[in-house]
């Protein structure tokens, strides 16, 4: 971790300027948790919809960040967009990385170690919290997989006090997940037309990336 962001720094990719910061050519702000805490909780409370729209603002980031790593690292292989992606994320303050298993435009599963977010909700009993951090790990792996990507939090410290169990998923790898743990967490009927969205605003043909809104699947 050490390593990249001495490097970042060195490169001007990571830049602290009079009122500013700038990482990965994006405008950033350092913004505690408890912030997040009260995002996560005001959407929660506005039921499936909040939830869906957290995971969005979660996405965008994810998306934007590793659309400017592409650029920035002239990362044309999988491989390097998904190691510079992990080493980011865990640079960014949501816990460590570990991979457990990865497949190209299939999946990705991941344990997040030391959540520092999740574990402010422990202990708790029955609830999966990291909406927002999910979506950033499915924005950002929409771009290393070159197809849509949305995540399902299989464990969260929230409830074990260890760590989360995160999964980015294809279309088809979405539909071997539980269907009440699924629909808990996602729906496509609302967030595909978004992420087409978001998609054709960076400039990407959503088509490529194997979204057909005429066509969304029923899982």
């Amino acid at each position: 971790m050490y390593t990249l962001l001495s490097k970042l720094l060195l490169t001007g990719k990571l830049k602290f300027e009079q009122g500013k910061i700038v990482a990965f050519d994006e405008p950033f702000a350092l913004v505690p948790m408890v912030s997040l805490k009260k995002i996560t909780e005001d959407a929660m409370a506005r039921g499936q919809q909040g939830i869906q729209d957290l995971y969005m603002e979660g996405w965008l980031y994810g998306l934007a960040v590793t659309k400017n790593l592409i650029k920035l690292f002239n990362l044309k292989k999988f491989e390097e967009r998904y190691k510079i992606a992990m080493d980011i994320i865990g640079v960014i303050g949501f816990g460590d990385y570990q991979t457990l298993s990865f497949k190209r435009a299939d999946h990705a599963k991941f344990r997040v170690i030391g959540n520092p977010f999740a574990k402010l909700y422990y202990p708790s009993k029955g609830l999966k919290i990291c909406h927002y951090i999910r979506g950033m790990e499915a924005g950002g792996g929409t771009l290393v997989h070159e197809a849509i990507m949305n995540n399902i939090e299989f464990e969260c410290a929230s409830e074990t006090g260890n760590d989360c169990i995160h999964a980015n998923l294809a279309l088809h790898r979405l539909a071997e997940v539980d269907k009440s743990l699924r629909e808990s967490q996602l729906d496509l009927n609302y967030l595909m037309p978004k992420q087409a969205k978001i998609l054709e605003t960076y400039g990407y043909n959503p088509k490529e990336f194997g979204i057909d809104l005429n066509n969304i699947p029923k899982l």
